[in-house]
């Protein structure tokens, strides 16, 4: 899997709703300790040392406090353009469309411009698909991470190093 492949993968991982289960995963770890990009792993290895030094209920609580109670730093996407706008509704079924012309549909309950859901689809789509979306959402992403530094939040390891995988992704397609 191309490098910038595994970043995004690791990262809509890690932007989930913490579980037990992946806390402690060997095969995360050793994903993340397989990165080349020395930034992006220590990075991600930060954040898994956050995730083993805390309880369960704790890394939960962040979690909740930061994406779902936080305009500033909500996941769904377009939520920063729109609000709870009609136009919402009208960039999702645009955002439906980019994921089904890149034979990807989506399913009922998950929605186009949730982060993690964007970053597994930037993980396996076609590399122009891929640059699209992200190009489509980057500067959100990029609001939600200053959000997160400036509120000295752990989860700013996990989009700093997302962030920092993305805009190598895109200028690597640019010199191609």
């Amino acid at each position: 899997m191309e490098e910038h492949r595994k970043i995004f993968k690791i990262a809509s991982i890690l932007l989930q709703y913490p579980e037990q289960g992946w806390i402690g995963d060997e095969q995360l770890f050793h994903e993340i300790s397989s990165l080349s990009n020395e930034g992006v792993r220590k990075l991600f290895m930060q954040f898994l040392d956050y995730l083993t030094t805390n309880e369960i209920e704790t890394l939960c609580e962040i979690y909740v406090n930061t994406f779902d109670f936080s305009d500033k730093t909500t996941m769904y996407l377009t939520y920063h353009l729109f609000g709870d706008q009609k136009e919402r509704g009208q960039a999702f079924l645009k955002l439906k469309e980019e994921f089904r012309n890149a034979g990807f549909d989506l399913l009922d309950e998950e929605l186009p411009d949730y982060l993690p859901v964007v970053l597994e689809f930037a993980s396996v789509a076609p590399e122009e698909h891929a640059k699209k979306m992200l190009l489509i959402h980057k500067t959100t992403i990029d609001k939600i991470t200053e959000e997160l530094k400036l509120a000295n939040n752990p989860y700013y390891l996990v989009m700093d190093g997302c962030v920092t995988g993305i805009v190598s992704f895109l200028e690597e397609k640019k010199a191609s």
